[in-house]
């Protein structure tokens, strides 16, 4: 599931628990001050929830920064350190963005190379020597 899927899923959530039966996604869409029609084209994928939208739904319901990307641990909430890195990574370009998670990508590859490296160099439990 991708971000897009779920913060589909989660905005499902919030309309059948906050906004059930008949007339939910009206009610939905008046406390989100959006048109009905926007919150149905999210509601059923034609319409993206982007980073801006989907943090503006968290302030107008009063859910926890995140919440619709499902980013949080068992208390439901994520750390102020994860909250100060997804905020400030929200603020990169997309291209920024990118080349971040490139970096990090190839200092992981680099780093499993080197614990591999040094697994296989340790002396087993039980050798002599």
């Amino acid at each position: 599931m991708n971000i897009y899927e779920r913060r589909r899923s989660r905005l499902h959530e919030i309309l059948t628990e906050r906004f059930p039966g008949r007339g939910g996604r009206s009610a939905l869409a008046a406390r989100l001050e959006r048109q009905p029609g926007y919150v149905s084209r999210c509601l059923n994928g034609s319409k993206r929830i982007g980073e801006a939208f989907a943090r503006y739904v968290e302030e107008r319901l009063q859910l926890p920064a995140f919440w619709l990307d499902g980013a949080l641990d068992a208390a439901g909430e994520l750390s102020a350190r994860q909250v100060a890195l997804l905020r400030s990574f929200a603020e990169l370009t997309a291209e920024q963005q990118n080349e971040l998670m490139a970096s990090l990508n190839e200092t992981l590859r680099r780093n499993r190379v080197i614990y591999a490296h040094l697994a296989h160099r340790a002396p087993r439990t039980g050798d002599s020597g």
